[in-house]
C-alpha cells in the first residue's frame, strides 16, 4: 500500500529540475541499457545531439577497456540484484576525449516489481573533485533513486526557502524525518551566529542572481549537534526564468577535515622534528670542534707520561676524562634522535660479554677511585659470548656503571655479577646510593627524565638509561631496575640472548696492527686554528710529511702542485664542504680521505662515503684512533 503520510513530489518541478541542471548528466535507460531520453546535461557532457544518444547503448561513451571488459553489462547485473551500481571510471565523448565521471546507476521497477529500465547519472569529476555526486532531484520515475542515496542530502526548497522534499540521505545526516522538517525554513540547518548574519537569505541570494552557491561551513542537526558541511544550491527556474525553487545537495566532510587536519599535524610534527634533527647535528658540530685539539692533545700526553712530572699527570687525566665525558653527552644527544627515527644500527660480532664489562669498568676506573668505591665482581656466567655489537655493549654496561658510581657515595660498594638463566646472559649490578622511590622508577628509563629532585644533584641529561633500553632490546635482551627506596640502592639487571651458533672470530684484518708505520704525505684541511695547529703538530711529531689549508681553494690549490697519500679533511669549511675536496682530489690523484668533523649522524657518514671520503671521524678527535687508521692507510701504501 502507497504511503498516505508521505509527501507528494511535484513532477513539474523535478521534471524541471532534471532538464535543468547541466552539471549532470541524467538519462534513462530501458532494461537492456539503451538511452530512451536525457537531459541537456547530457548532450553538454557528451557533446553531442539528442539523436546521437537516444536510441544508442549507453556503453557507447564508455572507455574501450571497460567496453573490452563487458563493463557495462556487469553494472546493471549489479543494480538489478542490489538496487544501485556506483563507482568512478574514465568515460569517453562523442568527440573521442576522455573524462573522469563519478555514475550512479538505479534500476526502476514498474508496479509488479519487474525491473522496467534503469536511471544514470553522471558526472564529470576533471575539475570538479570537491563535488562529488551533487545528486539532484528528478521527475518522479527518479524518486526510488534519489531516496535511495544515503551518502549526500538531497532535498529541494521552494522559492522562499521552505523545505518540499527530503530524502533519505538528509534524515540520515540531519536526523530530521520528512514529517519533521517538509515545510520549514532551511535557516533552521544554520548556526544562531549564521542565522543573525543572514547567511541563508544571503546564499539563496546568490544562487537566484549567479545560478548556484556554494558553500563550505558548519551546519546542525536536530538534536543541535554540529557537523562540516559541503553545501550546493542550484536554482530552479521555469521557462518564463521565474525561479521556482532551489535544490540543495549536502556532504558531511568532518571526516575528510578531521583527515587533514591529522595530516597537517603530522607534517608539521615532521617539519619540527627535522628542524630538531638539524638543530642538534649542527650544535653538535659546534660543541665538537673546539674539543678535538684539547683531546688530541691530552691523548698525545697522557701517551707520554713517563716524561710528565708526576704531579700533573692526575691532572692530565681529569682534563682527559672530562673532554671524553662531554662527547659522551653530545653522543647521547645524538643516539636519542637516532633512535627515535629508527636510524640506529648495529654492526654485531661474537662478544665476550664478560670482556666488555671489564673494558667498562677500566673506562670508569678513574671515577671509581676518585670516590674510594668498592667494587666486587662475580663473572658466573658459564656462557658469555653474545651475537652484539661490542661498541653498543660497552656503552650500555659504562652507563650502568657510571650511573652507580655517580649515586653511590664516597667508600660505598658496587657489586657486579653475572650468571646464566635458562639459555640467557644475566649482567646485573647492585649499589649502595640514594636508591630510587617506587612512583619515579617507571619513570627512569624515559629521555630526560630521573630519579627525583635529589638525582638532579648529581647532573646528566637523563638520557642514559633511555638509550640504554632501546641498545639492549635492540639486541633482543631485557633491562630491569629494583629499589626498595630513598637511600637503599638499586639493583639494574641486564638480560641477553647467549650466541647459539659459532660465529667466526674477527680476522685480524690489517697487518698494519703489527705493521710499522710509515711516513705518510698529508694534506690537513682545516678552518678551526686550534685544531688545525694541534693535529699538525702531533702528526709531524710521529713522522708525516705535513701541508696545510684551511679553505676549499687552498686544499685544491695544493693538490694541483703536490702529491699525496691521504687528505685529513674537515666538511664544513668556509668556501665550500670537504666533500668537494675529496671528490676532485681523487679523480687527479690515487689517494685516501678521512673526514674529520663535527657531523656524526649515520646520514653524515654515509654522504661523505658517497663523496670519497675512506673514513669518517667523528670530532672530538681521538688521536690514537686517528693514529691507527693512518696505520693501516701505511700498511695499505706498504
Amino acid at each position: 500500500m502507497p504511503d498516505s503520510n508521505k509527501p507528494k513530489l511535484d513532477t513539474k518541478l523535478l521534471q524541471s529540475l532534471i532538464e535543468n541542471v547541466t552539471d549532470y548528466a541524467v538519462a534513462l535507460l530501458d532494461a537492456q541499457g539503451r538511452i530512451t531520453s536525457c537531459n541537456a546535461g547530457a548532450r553538454q557532457l557528451h557533446r553531442c545531439r539528442d539523436d546521437e544518444l537516444v536510441g544508442h547503448h549507453f556503453s557507447r561513451f564508455h572507455s574501450d577497456e571497460d567496453k573490452a571488459a563487458g563493463k557495462a553489462e556487469s553494472l546493471l547485473d549489479q543494480a538489478r540484484s542490489t538496487g544501485r551500481a556506483a563507482g568512478e571510471a574514465w568515460r569517453q565523448r562523442a568527440d573521442g576525449s576522455r573524462f573522469w565521471a563519478s555514475f550512479l546507476i538505479t534500476p526502476l521497477r514498474n508496479e509488479a516489481g519487474e525491473v522496467a529500465g534503469f536511471g544514470e547519472i553522471v558526472c564529470d569529476l576533471s575539475d570538479h573533485k570537491l563535488r562529488e555526486e551533487k545528486l539532484r532531484a528528478g521527475a518522479e520515475q527518479f524518486r526510488m533513486l534519489v531516496d535511495s542515496v544515503d551518502e549526500y542530502a538531497i532535498y529541494m526548497l521552494d522559492a522562499d526557502g521552505y523545505v518540499t522534499t527530503w530524502n533519505s540521505g538528509a534524515q540520515q545526516m540531519k536526523g530530521y524525518s520528512a514529517a519533521d522538517i517538509i515545510g520549514k525554513n532551511f535557516s533552521c540547518f544554520y548556526t544562531p551566529e549564521e542565522k543573525a548574519a543572514g547567511k541563508p537569505q544571503y546564499n539563496l541570494g546568490y544562487a537566484r542572481q549567479h545560478g548556484a552557491c556554494h558553500d563550505r561551513g558548519l551546519r546542525v542537526r536536530k538534536d543541535g549537534s554540529t557537523f562540516h558541511a559541503d553545501v550546493l544550491i542550484t536554482a530552479l527556474r521555469d521557462k518564463t526564468g521565474a525561479i521556482r525553487g532551489y535544490s540543495k545537495v549536502t556532504r558531511d566532510v568532518t571526516d575528510q577535515i578531521r583527515t587533514r587536519e591529522i595530516e597537517a599535524a603530522r607534517i608539521a610534527a615532521e617539519k619540527a622534528n627535522k628542524a630538531k634533527d638539524q638543530f642538534l647535528a649542527a650544535l653538535s658540530h659546534e660543541l665538537r670542534t673546539p674539543l678535538t685539539p684539547a683531546l688530541a692533545a691530552a691523548g698525545f700526553l697522557a701517551e707520554r707520561a713517563s716524561s710528565i712530572a708526576p704531579e700533573y699527570i692526575e691532572e692530565l687525566e681529569i682534563i682527559r676524562r672530562n673532554i671524553q665525558l662531554e662527547a659522551r653527552l653530545i653522543d647521547d644527544l645524538l643516539d636519542v634522535t637516532r633512535i627515535t627515527r629508527g636510524m640506529l644500527q648495529l654492526q654485531r660480532t661474537r662478544v665476550d660479554a664478560h670482556l666488555v664489562v671489564q673494558n667498562a669498568l677500566d673506562v670508569a676506573a678513574a671515577a671509581i677511585n676518585e670516590k674510594a668505591l668498592l667494587v666486587m665482581t662475580d663473572f658466573a656466567a658459564g656462557e658469555h659470548h653474545l651475537w652484539a655489537d661490542p661498541v653498543r655493549l660497552q656503552q650500555v654496561f659504562w652507563n650502568l656503571i657510571n650511573n652507580a658510581v655517580k649515586f653511590t657515595g664516597e667508600g660505598g660498594s658496587i657489586k657486579i655479577s653475572t650468571q646464566t638463566v635458562d639459555g640467557w646472559w644475566q649482567f646485573a649490578i647492585a649499589d649502595t646510593g640514594i636508591g630510587v622511590e617506587p612512583d619515579r622508577q617507571g619513570a627512569l628509563f624515559r629521555a630526560f627524565e630521573q630519579a627525583g629532585p635529589a638525582a638532579r644533584n648529581f647532573g646528566g641529561l637523563g638520557l642514559g638509561l633511555a638509550i640504554s633500553k632501546n641498545l639492549v632490546e635492540l639486541h633482543g635482551g631485557k633491562i630491569a631496575m629494583e629499589s626498595a627506596g630513598k637511600d637503599q640502592g638499586s639493583v639494574f639487571t641486564v638480560t641477553m640472548p647467549i650466541a647459539r651458533f659459532e660465529e667466526p672470530h674477527p680476522a685480524e684484518s690489517s697487518r698494519s696492527r703489527n705493521a710499522r708505520a710509515k711516513a705518510l704525505r698529508i694534506l690537513l684541511v682545516e678552518d678551526h686554528g686550534d685544531t688545525r695547529r694541534t693535529l699538525s703538530s702531533l702528526l709531524r711529531h710521529f713522522g708525516h710529511t705535513i701541508s696545510i689549508a684551511d679553505c676549499v681553494q687552498a686544499a685544491l690549490d695544493a693538490v694541483k702542485s703536490e702529491e699525496f697519500d691521504a687528505v685529513l679533511s674537515d666538511i664544513g669549511l668556509p668556501d665550500g664542504t670537504g666533500y668537494d675536496i675529496i671528490a676532485r682530489a681523487k679523480k687527479k690523484q690515487s689517494l685516501k680521505g678521512v673526514a674529520l668533523t663535527g657531523f656524526g649522524m649515520e646520514e653524515d657518514v654515509r654522504r661523505s662515503q658517497e663523496a670519497g671520503f675512506d673514513y669518517h671521524l667523528t670530532k672530538p678527535i681521538d688521536f690514537a684512533e686517528l693514529r691507527k687508521v693512518l696505520a693501516e692507510l701505511s700498511a695499505k701504501k706498504t
